[in-house]
C-alpha cells in the first residue's frame, strides 16, 4: 500500500473523492506558517504525528486570555506568549518528524467528555466489505485524545453517547449515514486485496455533522469492543474474521 500509515497521504487519498471530501476537517502539513494560519482561523487545532496511531504524540493547542496553551495527550497545560514560541515548544515536544495540523472539531460530549465513533468494516466469507460493529470512544479525564487505553477513557454504545446531544430521529439518521460512509470508504480499499479490516474513526459535532478523522487499516483493535457491556458486536467481529480467514485456506 503506497501510503502505509501516513495520515497526510490518507487525507489526500480521500480528498480526491468528491463524496468524501466534505467530511474531512481542514488539514495541512505542520509548519510555522501553517500553525500561524490555522491559529488565526480556528479557535483550536490538533497537531498529530503523521505516522503514529492510538493517540500517540497528539497535541492540542488553543488561544485564551492573550496567550497560547497546549497539551500533549493528557495532563498539565503548557503556555506560550507568541506563535513563534508556541511553534518552538511544540517542536520540542514533537521532534522533527512530519506532523499534520487539523482544525479541532467541536465534538459532541457525553457526561462532559468528548467522544468519537469507531466503525468496523470487515471483509466477509465472500470477500465483500461488511459493516461489523460501531462504538463510541469517550475521552478520559483531562485527556485530549479518545484512544481508550492511552487516554484512560471508556467505550459506550453509540446511541447512548449521542443521546444527550441529538434527538432520536437525528441519532438514527447519523448512525445510518456512518454505516453508509463505512461502505463508501471501504470501496476505496478494493484495489488493496490484503486489507481485510478497517477501523474508521468519525467525529460527530454538536449539530450532528459528521467528520472523517482517520482510517486505521493496519490491524484495527478487536478487543476494544470487549469494553462494551453488550458483547454481540465483538462476537460479530470475531465471526467475520473467522469467516474471512477460513475462506483464504
Amino acid at each position: 500500500m503506497p501510503f502505509h500509515s501516513s495520515k497526510w497521504a490518507l487525507h489526500n487519498y480521500y480528498s480526491r473523492s468528491a463524496s468524501l471530501r466534505r467530511y474531512l476537517p481542514p488539514t495541512a502539513i505542520f509548519s510555522r506558517k501553517t500553525l500561524r494560519d490555522y491559529m488565526s482561523r480556528y479557535s483550536s487545532v490538533f497537531i498529530k504525528p503523521d505516522n503514529e496511531h492510538m493517540g500517540r504524540g497528539v497535541i492540542k493547542a488553543w488561544k485564551e486570555k492573550g496567550r497560547y496553551t497546549f497539551v500533549k495527550e493528557k495532563g498539565s497545560q503548557k503556555h506560550a506568549s507568541s506563535i513563534d514560541q508556541l511553534y518552538k515548544k511544540v517542536r520540542q515536544k514533537s521532534g522533527s518528524t512530519r506532523h499534520i495540523i487539523q482544525k479541532t472539531i467541536p465534538l459532541a460530549k457525553v457526561y462532559g467528555r468528548r467522544f468519537d465513533i469507531r466503525v468496523m468494516m470487515m471483509r466477509n466469507a465472500a470477500g465483500k466489505w461488511e459493516f461489523a460493529a460501531m462504538l463510541a470512544k469517550v475521552a478520559g479525564k483531562d485527556s485530549i485524545i479518545t484512544n481508550v487505553r492511552r487516554g484512560g477513557g471508556y467505550a459506550l454504545k453509540v446511541s447512548t453517547a449521542l443521546a444527550p446531544t441529538l434527538s432520536k430521529a437525528q441519532i438514527e439518521r447519523v448512525t445510518k449515514r456512518l454505516i453508509q460512509l463505512g461502505y463508501e470508504i471501504s470501496a476505496h480499499f478494493n484495489q488493496f486485496k490484503r486489507r481485510s479490516e478497517l477501523g474508521i474513526d468519525f467525529a460527530v459535532d454538536r449539530s450532528g455533522r459528521i467528520y472523517l478523522i482517520e482510517v486505521n487499516h493496519e490491524v484495527p483493535s478487536h478487543v476494544l469492543f470487549l469494553r462494551l457491556k453488550d458483547k454481540a458486536p465483538y462476537r460479530n467481529i470475531r465471526r467475520l474474521a473467522r469467516a474471512y480467514r477460513n475462506r483464504k485456506k
